[in-house]
């Protein structure tokens, strides 16, 4: 009886742990104040419209878009960050990502089909960003049948499953993306304001994030981002379904 009670209490405390650890990473995500460099200009942000002139960035070598540092509170990290922004006017774009990005052998950065700089950080991943702004409102068609096939493709898998009980055809779900136009939920509602002479300041606050916080404490997860305690989806080996022992041995067993 006490055995069972220590580890009812142990289960409580672990999954107490984990909703307060999402509940201070949704606090964080409201906030951003840091200080950038290189940064000429300024500019306002309300949601993905900016208006002004800002140059953010650049680069140390030909092709190479590896300049624009930041150091704050920003995607919900504290710490440094890679930042790179253009405004003219109202077109430009810009990119973000927190951590160190995954660097391939030839010392390169590992980026997404978006282009993104992917890290160890699956909060990291999921919160950074990289768009032209007027893409905000052009939605090529063929990225529109690009998710459209992925839908049914999605939708098709399950129906299977679902009909047969064989969890092995989960092999073929594609992964979902988080991310379909290459920023978080949360991007639209941000507010920011940046400004600078080579050194800059960056504030800003996010109207859903905050939403999110409140709603978070009924553990309604509004912007899908408490990673911390999330069951990740799990199916047999690849391709097919691991054997067991049992068919293992009859293997053996067979002349």
């Amino acid at each position: 009886m006490r055995f069972t009670s220590l580890i009812i209490c142990l289960f409580f405390f672990m999954n107490c742990a984990t909703y307060w650890k999402n509940r201070k990473n949704d606090f964080k995500d409201i906030f951003t104040v840091g200080v950038e460099t290189p940064m000429y200009g300024a500019a306002l942000k309300v949601g993905p419209i900016p208006i002004g002139f800002v140059f953010q960035g650049g680069e140390s070598e030909m092709g190479k878009r590896d300049l624009g540092r930041g150091i704050g509170i920003r995607g919900g990290e504290i710490g440094g960050y890679h930042s790179q922004q253009l405004v003219f006017g109202i077109l430009g774009g810009e990119s973000f990502h927190s951590g160190l990005p995954v660097l391939d052998a030839k010392g390169n950065w590992l980026v997404d089909k978006k282009g993104i700089p992917l890290t160890n950080e699956e909060r990291a991943n999921f919160k950074s960003y990289k768009m032209r702004y007027y893409s905000y409102f052009y939605d090529p068609v063929k990225d529109r049948k690009a998710r459209k096939k992925e839908y049914f493709r999605r939708e098709l898998t399950k129906d299977i499953v679902a009909s047969t009980g064989q969890k092995e055809f989960l092999i073929y779900l594609p992964k979902e993306d988080l991310k379909p136009f290459g920023y978080p939920p949360g991007y639209s509602w941000n507010m920011e304001i940046v400004g600078g002479v080579y050194g800059g300041a960056r504030l800003g606050f996010n109207v859903a994030e905050a939403f999110d916080f409140l709603l978070g404490f009924t553990t309604i997860d509004v912007l899908d981002d408490d990673f911390e305690g999330k069951e990740k989806p799990s199916f047999p080996g690849f391709p097919f379904p691991a054997p067991t022992d049992e068919e293992l041995n009859q293997e053996s067993e067979e002349p």
